[in-house]
């Protein structure tokens, strides 16, 4: 009896320290879990937001987590959204002034403004305002990225329109100064001439190129027409180097010539009265590829004195990529420099 008694008491005993180790293994795995979860590196996000990188970090979820939303996308919208919203709306002060082209000022101008408050069609803002006695006029309080003002008057040519940066994402903002305002030029109409004006080439769609080689191409300002080699009133010559067909920039040179005349470049807004000197037979443009403003597009505006003492006015524009090119003139065929449009 007492044997058997025994046997049972051993067969217990050996249970009881059965279930203690499984236990303590169990309790050994948990830890180790956890331990693993708890050291799990965070993820870091790169986010670009304009000129910035920023660096989102997000920490390690366990398997419970996994159906939470992903918080690094809403945190990267977010901060994208707000770091273009602040980069776009600069702040916007403008102070300006009108005057004639005597440079007296000009009352009663009125002055458009218009600009992007946020990059978003909504976005869009419009206003306009008169200048003062002084032609002094302001905006002040405003956002946006950019701005564009343009002036008119009745009696007036109006002037071109001028874009202003305020927000950083377009590099130095325009720093606007009260006692130093900006001053847009208007032109009274006059009586103005008969001029003889002309396109060429003159029909729509129509591609005139020149050769890269420098072979002339002569043109009759009179009628805006093409001229036998020798007989044109204006003539224009491009070089360009074309060893290297793929290469993004190229030399090129331009030459315009005035056979028994001469030009005058000038940047005149109302180029509307011919100068009676300074007038040279040819002008030249240099373009090497190394040149740090290199560009393969050329517009100017020219004084043109031609034989018999004519006075024109040319605008010119080239492309020295494959040669095509567009010019407008306007002559006085009476011998006066007076080259505003008959009004």
């Amino acid at each position: 009896m007492k044997k058997s008694i025994l046997i049972v008491c051993l067969i217990a005993l050996c249970f009881c320290v059965w279930l203690l180790l499984r236990q303590s293994e169990q309790q050994k795995l948990a830890t180790a879990q956890d331990l693993t979860d708890t050291n799990q590196p965070s993820r870091t996000s790169n986010i670009e937001t304009g000129s910035n990188l920023v660096n989102v970090v997000q920490p390690a979820l366990s398997n419970w987590d996994n159906s939470r939303p992903a918080l690094s996308q809403i945190e990267k919208s977010n901060i994208l959204a707000q770091r273009t919203l602040e980069l776009w709306q600069g702040s916007i002060n403008f102070y300006g002034k009108v005057e004639d082209e005597r440079n007296n000022a000009v009352a009663g101008a009125t002055i458009n403004f218009d600009w992007s408050e946020e990059p978003k069609e909504s976005g869009f803002r419009r206003t306009n305002i008169t200048s003062d006695a002084q032609g002094l006029f302001s905006l002040n309080n405003e956002r946006g990225l950019s701005l564009g003002v343009s002036v008119g008057k009745e009696g007036y040519y109006p002037c071109r329109t001028e874009t202003f940066n305020f927000g950083p994402l377009k590099g130095t903002p325009f720093q606007p100064d009260s006692l130093n305002p900006v001053v847009f030029h208007l032109h009274a109409k006059g009586k103005g001439a008969s001029l003889i004006a002309t396109r060429f080439p003159s029909g729509i769609g129509q591609i005139v190129q020149l050769h890269h080689d420098g072979t002339p191409i002569e043109i009759t300002l009179m009628d805006g027409q093409q001229a036998a080699p020798g007989t044109g009133q204006l003539k224009l010559e491009l070089q360009r180097d074309i060893s290297h067909p793929n290469a993004k920039t190229f030399d090129w040179s331009f030459q315009l010539s005035v056979p028994n005349g001469g030009l005058v470049k000038t940047e005149d807004e109302f180029a509307f009265e011919a100068p009676d000197t300074g007038y040279q037979p040819s002008l030249t443009v240099d373009m090497p590829a190394t040149n740090a403003d290199w560009t393969e597009d050329f517009a100017s505006q020219y004084y043109v004195q031609l034989p018999g003492d004519k006075y024109a006015r040319i605008n010119l524009n080239l492309s020295a990529y494959n040669g095509t090119f567009t010019l407008k003139s306007w002559i006085n065929p009476s011998g006066s420099r007076d080259l505003e449009p008959a009004n």
